[in-house]
């Protein structure tokens, strides 16, 4: 299955710039570097407590603790939502011939998921934290799975990768973050473009085709899979396992600061599904009820 209209030349493109420039994060990364609380895991004021009395009331070591688990925990969700995205494209790569370049597209965008998903998994591991595994996984999972429409995936995906981008992006460009959590969120930054610019294309050439029926799911879907990538992107796990206040969960959930950060996580992607019109003046009430759109 391809898509029914696709630039041949931006996708000559974003293959070209793939054999070019991928990266090994077991050879662009030095994993020697001790992960110790000498630096932040991500920046500070995206960490769920921070603004909050709580926060102001912990030492800096407790700060870079849960710092340290809810990049764990974000790196969870996007080893879950890159295993999906992969189960999709070797779906659709079964009914696709060598000889179409969207074959070598999709055999390159598994291989980087492939390695982003080792990656996270390598920090996870060095980090001696747990598995924050994503809630209701399976369930979730199911649906993407098995009854998600090809538009629909095309929508969470660009979902799931500026929300993590977002991240990636403050990551990198911050010196209090950690070496290798910078580094790794430079070379995730980098590969994710060429899967943004991908469905980016699909959307902009595809979606003036699509039914009445299929927008309308595609619109609901693409929603509800940003809601859930950021719910998923804290486990409520983690303030027990650092001992933190019993109150220490419902205070991130009602952290006016971390609404705001929710807001920035979306606000590209919904810049970019205004402009092709998935969030229309029917949608974006929705998207502000839900606290991801000013």
């Amino acid at each position: 299955m391809v898509p029914e209209e696709f630039s041949d030349q931006y996708l000559e493109h974003i293959i070209d710039a793939s054999r070019r420039k991928s990266f090994d994060p077991y050879k662009e990364i030095d994993w020697s570097v001790p992960f110790d609380y000498s630096h932040f895991y991500m920046p500070q004021d995206m960490v769920s407590l921070y603004g909050t009395m709580l926060w102001d009331q912990m030492t800096r070591e407790q700060r870079v603790k849960l710092s340290m688990h809810e990049a764990c925990s974000a790196f969870a969700t996007t080893i879950w939502f890159e295993n999906q995205l992969s189960f999709k494209l070797i779906d659709y790569l079964i009914g696709v011939s060598p000889l179409d370049p969207h074959f070598y597209w999709m055999q390159i965008e598994v291989a980087d998921e492939c390695r982003h998903s080792m990656m996270f998994g390598e920090a996870i591991k060095r980090c001696e934290v747990p598995w924050y595994k994503p809630r209701f996984s399976s369930l979730i999972t199911f649906f993407t799975k098995y009854l998600t429409s090809r538009v629909a995936m095309m929508v969470s995906t660009l979902a799931a990768e500026d929300v993590t981008g977002y991240l990636n992006s403050r990551t990198a460009q911050d010196p209090e973050c950690h070496p290798v959590m910078r580094e790794l969120s430079r070379i995730h930054t980098i590969e994710e473009a060429r899967h943004r610019g991908y469905a980016h294309q699909y959307l902009k050439q595809n979606w003036p085709r699509v039914g009445r029926l299929a927008r309308s799911m595609a619109r609901r879907y693409g929603l509800l899979s940003t809601r859930i990538i950021i719910w998923q992107l804290v486990h409520p796990d983690i303030y027990k396992n650092l001992g933190l206040p019993p109150e220490a969960r419902e205070i991130a959930e009602n952290n006016p600061h971390r609404a705001r950060i929710r807001r920035e996580m979306a606000a590209e992607l919904v810049e970019f599904l205004t402009e092709v019109d998935i969030v229309d003046e029917k949608a974006a009430p929705k998207w502000r009820a839900a606290g991801l759109m000013a």
